[in-house]
């Protein structure tokens, strides 16, 4: 029975370890990376949604190679501190091979007119 649990714990171990070698880090100088099937990126943005400000992924609806696993919000400021800066977190798995751009539109209310940054982000699956 010990030999049973020895070994159902050293698997969960082993795959816990290769869950976290599976995070690919992106190129933050060329904005792109590539990754193999199953394998994930995070990709990081400073905001400011206190003042009305946020990062979206504007052509969600056309990103067929990669899928949006997370997204989530990490306050660095004080609480209560208004015109802050946060850090905003995207996690996408490779689901099949192909390349495409995910386009990144840092805007109030998704509005076109009120868009002051974009970053395009080169996503190659093998």
């Amino acid at each position: 029975m010990k030999k049973i649990l020895f070994l159902g714990a050293l698997f969960l171990m082993m795959v816990g370890c290769k869950s976290q070698k599976e995070m690919v880090s992106l190129d933050k100088q060329t904005n792109e990376v590539t990754l193999k099937k199953g394998q994930t990126v995070e990709i990081a943005f400073t905001t400011n949604a206190s003042l009305g400000y946020w990062w979206t992924l504007a052509n969600k609806d056309e990103i067929t190679v990669v899928d949006s696993v997370d997204n989530r919000y990490e306050r660095t400021a004080p609480e209560g501190m208004v015109g802050a800066a946060s850090n905003r977190y995207w996690k996408f798995q490779a689901v099949k091979k192909g390349t495409e751009t995910l386009h990144f539109v840092y805007a109030r209310d998704k509005v076109e007119e009120t868009t002051i940054k974009t970053r395009d982000v080169v996503v190659t699956v093998k």
